[in-house]
């Protein structure tokens, strides 16, 4: 009975996780603007506004942002996307990223560019 009880519990517990992580979006866009915040992190603007990002501040370049322990991003993950960013935008290339839609910082978890 409890191994029953406990696997129930455990079903429950990560069905309900998927939820978390189904807010995220992927966008692709050439880089607008890179600079370091205050605490840290990061934020970046596209010149094409990803469209699931609600934020209604920054209308003409939303910002996403990448913080250290916002939406599962590490120190080394911060390190890894600015590089790529920098290097996105130097040389002209567009940048796909993951994003949280569900916050108004639009949170980046990860990011690539296709040669």
């Amino acid at each position: 009975m409890i191994k029953k009880t406990l696997l129930s519990v455990g079903c429950i517990l990560a069905l309900s996780s998927f939820g978390t992580y189904a807010s995220g979006k992927w966008h692709t866009s050439k880089i607008n603007s890179v600079y370091p915040t205050s605490q840290g992190g990061f934020v970046l603007t596209f010149k094409t506004n990803a469209p699931g990002c609600s934020q209604a501040i920054n209308s003409a370049n939303k910002y996403h942002y990448v913080e250290v322990n916002k939406n599962s991003m590490t120190m080394e993950g911060a390190n890894k996307i600015y590089s790529l960013a920098l290097m996105a935008a130097a040389s002209g290339k567009a940048m796909s990223f993951y994003y949280d839609s569900t916050s108004d910082k639009c949170y980046i978890n990860r990011a690539h560019v296709q040669f």
